[in-house]
């Protein structure tokens, strides 16, 4: 048999156009169209695909050789991966598809594990070492998995726990005017005592490795008339991505439309090297902030969870993100 291709469609791309090569019998077929449905883990999940002839054809996801969704879309999947060109663990290792990152602080992104793909044969025995892999750095195993994902049975019979939802959201990259923020290409001081000086909990989740990773970054600020910077924003870009973090408001200086010149400047940036998109993430729960992404034009992608590993499932959660 040939080598296992890449598996890059979840349940979180239903509704997209997605490419199957799997296995009938003992053959390789092709599948294109609009997946429709996704029940059951994988390898036994079984998904729906209706076809341009509008019949539909169901395929145990084990027997997928190899899957993607058809572009200019781009489906769950690849869009975590390519995040991660943009905020680089110190660490990182990999158990088959499935990405392993630690930079040892509380950055949820950069000290977890990407459920990207196919794992290996045994998922329970991949479950075991990726608890053991972080109880050596002394640190508790967290997941990041789009949501829906292919394994969340396996994820609850293995003793992991949602402890919070975000979205991933897409916006243009746009030429704006903008005026009163200044834009630099290096991490200064100032900007980064400004965000580790927030408070405690954001000062344990950035580093400097972690705020200047990536090969096209840049750092957005406010100043009062004080000189105090009263607002930030991060941008970095890969070939195929740029992505917007560290987005912070003073308290004193909200609601007086000080984020949206942060993201104009930001999108300015990368406009600038010909980038036409823009993706983020932002909690669920940050009703305010997810309405002002909304007003640039940004639309949610999909839904992505963490998931932290409890002896026992009745423990009270945490949340890490």
């Amino acid at each position: 048999m040939a080598a296992i291709g890449r598996l890059r469609i979840s349940p979180s791309d239903l509704g997209r156009r997605v490419s199957v090569r799997h296995f009938d019998g003992s053959n390789l077929t092709d599948t294109l169209g609009i997946l429709i449905s996704w029940t059951g883990d994988w390898p036994k999940g079984l998904i729906r695909i209706e076809k341009k002839d509008k019949n539909i054809q169901e395929i145990i996801s084990g027997n997928i050789f190899a899957a993607k969704v058809i572009e200019p879309e781009i489906g769950s999947l690849d869009l975590e991966r390519d995040s991660e060109t943009t905020w680089v663990a110190n660490e990182k290792e990999f158990l088959n598809d499935w990405a392993l990152r630690f930079s040892g602080n509380k950055s949820a992104r950069a000290n977890s594990c990407l459920l990207d793909g196919r794992p290996e044969e045994n998922i329970d025995e991949t479950f075991k070492k990726i608890i053991e892999w972080y109880r050596k750095r002394n640190a508790v195993a967290i997941i990041q998995s789009p949501k829906p994902g292919a394994f969340d049975q396996s994820l609850k019979r293995n003793n992991f726990k949602e402890i919070d939802t975000a979205y991933y959201m897409i916006g243009p990259a746009e030429k704006n005017n903008v005026t009163g923020v200044v834009l630099e290409s290096a991490l200064s001081d100032k900007w980064f005592e400004t965000i580790i000086g927030r408070d405690e909990e954001v000062s344990s989740r950035v580093s400097k490795k972690l705020l200047t990773s990536g090969t096209f970054v840049r750092f957005a600020s406010i100043e009062n008339e004080k000189g105090q910077i009263i607002a930030t924003g991060r941008i970095a870009a890969s070939d195929k991505q740029a992505m917007v973090t560290t987005l912070w408001v003073d308290e004193k200086y909200r609601n007086q439309g000080f984020a949206k010149k942060i993201m104009r400047t930001l999108s300015n940036a990368v406009a600038e090297i010909g980038h036409e998109k823009i993706v983020l993430q932002v909690l669920k729960s940050n009703l305010v902030a997810v309405k002002m992404y909304e007003s640039l034009g940004y639309k949610v992608h999909h839904e992505y969870a963490y998931y932290r590993y409890f002896k026992n499932l009745e423990t009270t959660s945490e949340c890490v993100c």
